[in-house]
C-alpha cells in the first residue's frame, strides 16, 4: 500500500487521487478524528447534506492541539469511498449543499470546502474539507436529519457523535484557558457624499423671529367670540389655550429660535441637500454578527432626516413654531391632522441619527459577511453645516465599530468634503416675503 503523508492536506488531482486510493486499500481502522469515509450518501437530499453539516461541526469542536497533528489541523470526509471500493457519488448542486449546511452551522459557522475526484462520467468522490478548529465551541443551530438544535457534536476516532458531558467540560476548559479574545478584522468605514455647507446671515433670521413674536402678541387682542372666530365660538370650537399658556409658548419658542437661528432652516435644507451613504467594508474571510458603527463629528455639523423635495407641502421656516392665536381649536386640529399609517422598518443596515448637532450617526448590521461591503441607502440622512462666514473645504469625523461576542474595538477617522452654498441673498427674499422660498438652483 502506498504511503501517504497524513501531516498535511493533499495537493492537486494526483495528491487527492492518491489519498482516495490509500483510503480504499485500508480497513475501517483508518477512520480517525481527522478522516471519515462514507460509501453511500446522496447529497441531493437533506439526510446526506445534514451528515456533512454534522461532520463539519464535529471537526470544528476537536482539540486544536490534537487536530494539528494530521492534515495541518484539517479534517477530511471522503464521500463515495469505503474499504475495498471507490464508487463515487452522483452529481449534486454545490449551492444547495452549502445552503443546507449553513442552516445547521450558521452563516458564519466553521469553515469548510470540498474537492471533486473523478471516478467516471457520472460519479465523483467528494472530499469534504473542514478547517482547523479554534478554541470556539460550535453548537448545531437547527433541527435536521440525525441532528438536533443546540446539540454539540464532536469528531472522535471512528465516529461523529453528540459530545458527552466530560467532553463539553473539556471544550469549556480549553476555551477559558486560551485567554485570547478574538480581534476584529481590519474593517474600513467611509462616508460617500458631502456635507452641505450653508452660508447665511443669522441676524436677518433673528430679526424675522422678532417680527413673528410681535405678530403673535398682536393677535392676542382678537375678539375670542366675535370677529373671524364668531362662527367657531357659536359651535364651541374656540381657542383651546389660555392667554397665559399662549404667551409662555411664544416666549419659549422665541428664546430657542434666537439662540439657534439655523434651526429654522432645517426643513428647507433637508429638502435641498443630497443624502450621504455610509460604506462598511470587511476585507477578511471572517463574518461578524451584531455589528454597530458609530460616527461622530467634532464640528457643529447637523444630521437631518432627508426630505423629498417633491412633497406637496411647502418648506417652512421654523415649522415647529406655535400655532397662531385662534388656530389651536378643534376645527383647525381636525382640518390639519393627518395620521399616517405606521409602517415598521427593518433597522438592519438603516443609518440613524443619534444626535442632531454635533452630528452623531449609528448604523447596525445584523451580519457583515466575509469579503463584503455594506452600503446604506442614499436618501436617509443629510449633513448640513450652517456658517456665517466662509466654511472650510472638508470636515473630519471619528468612527468606532464593535461586534457581538468580540471584546475588541475598531476606530478610525474619515474626511468628508463640503459643498458650498450661499443662502444670504435667497434667504433675504424669503424672510421679507413669507410666501417665497429659496430656489434650489439659486442656492
Amino acid at each position: 500500500m502506498t504511503e501517504i503523508d497524513l501531516s498535511r492536506l493533499p495537493t492537486g488531482a494526483r495528491g487527492w487521487s492518491a489519498l482516495v486510493e490509500w483510503a480504499a486499500a485500508s480497513d475501517d481502522r483508518q477512520e480517525r478524528y481527522f478522516l471519515e469515509l462514507k460509501s453511500d450518501i446522496d447529497l441531493n437530499g437533506k439526510r446526506g447534506r445534514h451528515k456533512v453539516a454534522k461532520f463539519v461541526l464535529g471537526a470544528a469542536n476537536r482539540d486544536p492541539a490534537k487536530a494539528a497533528k494530521r492534515f495541518g489541523g484539517h479534517a477530511v470526509m471522503l464521500l463515495g469511498v469505503s474499504p475495498g471500493a471507490i464508487s463515487g457519488i452522483a452529481a449534486f448542486e454545490a449551492k444547495d449543499l452549502e445552503r443546507e449546511v449553513s442552516k445547521l452551522t450558521g452563516a458564519d459557522g466553521p469553515g469548510w470546502d470540498f474537492e471533486r475526484i473523478r471516478v467516471d462520467d457520472e460519479h465523483d468522490v467528494i472530499a469534504i474539507i473542514a478547517d482547523p478548529p479554534t478554541a470556539r465551541i460550535w453548537p448545531c443551530l437547527a433541527d435536521g436529519e440525525g441532528v438536533c438544535n443546540g446539540d454539540i457534536y464532536l469528531r472522535g476516532d471512528g465516529n461523529t457523535e453528540k459530545a458527552k458531558g466530560v467532553e463539553v467540560q473539556s471544550m469549556l476548559t480549553r476555551l477559558m484557558a486560551s485567554g485570547e479574545d478574538p480581534k476584529l478584522p481590519e474593517i474600513t468605514v467611509a462616508i460617500e457624499g458631502s456635507v452641505m455647507g450653508v452660508q447665511f446671515d443669522p441676524k436677518r433670521v433673528v430679526s424675522w423671529v422678532e417680527d413673528a413674536n410681535d405678530d403673535y402678541l398682536r393677535g392676542i387682542g382678537s375678539d375670542r367670540v366675535g370677529g373671524p372666530f364668531g362662527l367657531l365660538a357659536s359651535q364651541g370650537l374656540i381657542e383651546q389655550r389660555s392667554e397665559t399658556n399662549f404667551r409662555r409658548q411664544i416666549e419659549r419658542w422665541t428664546t430657542a429660535a434666537m439662540a439657534d437661528p439655523a434651526s429654522g432652516l432645517h426643513d428647507l435644507a433637508a429638502r435641498i441637500a443630497v443624502g450621504i451613504r455610509v460604506r462598511v467594508t470587511n476585507p477578511e474571510m471572517r463574518s461578524l454578527r451584531d455589528v454597530r458603527v458609530d460616527i461622530e463629528f467634532d464640528e457643529p455639523v447637523r444630521a437631518l432626516d432627508w426630505e423629498d423635495p417633491e412633497r406637496d407641502d411647502r418648506a417652512e421656516l421654523f415649522p415647529d413654531r406655535p400655532p397662531e392665536w385662534g388656530r389651536d381649536s378643534l376645527a383647525y386640529i381636525l382640518r390639519d391632522t393627518h395620521i399616517a399609517p405606521f409602517v415598521p422598518r427593518d433597522t438592519d443596515g438603516l443609518l440613524q441619527i443619534s444626535q442632531i448637532s454635533p452630528a452623531k450617526l449609528s448604523l447596525s448590521l445584523n451580519l457583515l459577511r466575509s469579503k463584503e461591503a455594506r452600503i446604506t441607502e442614499e436618501d436617509d440622512i443629510v449633513l448640513v453645516l450652517f456658517v456665517e462666514d466662509e466654511s472650510p473645504e472638508q470636515l473630519t469625523a471619528r468612527w468606532k465599530l464593535t461586534a457581538g461576542d468580540v471584546h475588541d474595538l475598531r476606530e478610525g477617522t474619515l474626511v468628508v468634503p463640503l459643498a458650498h452654498y450661499d443662502w444670504r441673498g435667497p434667504l433675504a427674499s424669503l424672510l421679507s416675503d413669507d410666501d417665497a422660498q429659496p430656489d434650489e438652483g439659486a442656492v
